[in-house]
């Protein structure tokens, strides 16, 4: 995953959909493949959306990219909803309700 600056911030920042807008994504990625690891989730879930590399690449703070942060940010209102839930530590699985939301 390339690292971006400054530079190209605001062009792929574009590519990497807010965190409620991340949550339906993420819900379809542990229907189908579920349970996941938070990688496996990023890595799904980029390649659903078509997600750049480049994009991938923007870092949010310290080692952390963007779409790792708005991922996180996702399955933490995911969670608080009951539409996900974590089996064990980094990982996670799509509830019952989850499901009927995807319907």
């Amino acid at each position: 995953m390339a690292c971006i600056n400054a530079l190209g911030y605001g062009f792929y920042m574009n590519q990497i959909p807010k965190s409620q807008d991340l949550i339906k994504p993420l819900l379809k990625v542990l229907n189908s493949r579920g349970p996941l690891n938070n990688l496996e989730i990023r890595e799904e879930v980029g390649r659903l959306l078509e997600i750049t590399e480049e994009a991938k690449g923007v870092i949010h703070s310290g080692s952390r990219s963007e779409l790792e942060y708005r991922l996180a940010w996702a399955r933490t209102n995911a969670k608080s909803k009951g539409l996900i839930q974590s089996p064990k530590r980094e990982h996670w699985q799509i509830t019952e309700l989850g499901k009927t939301r995807l319907q």
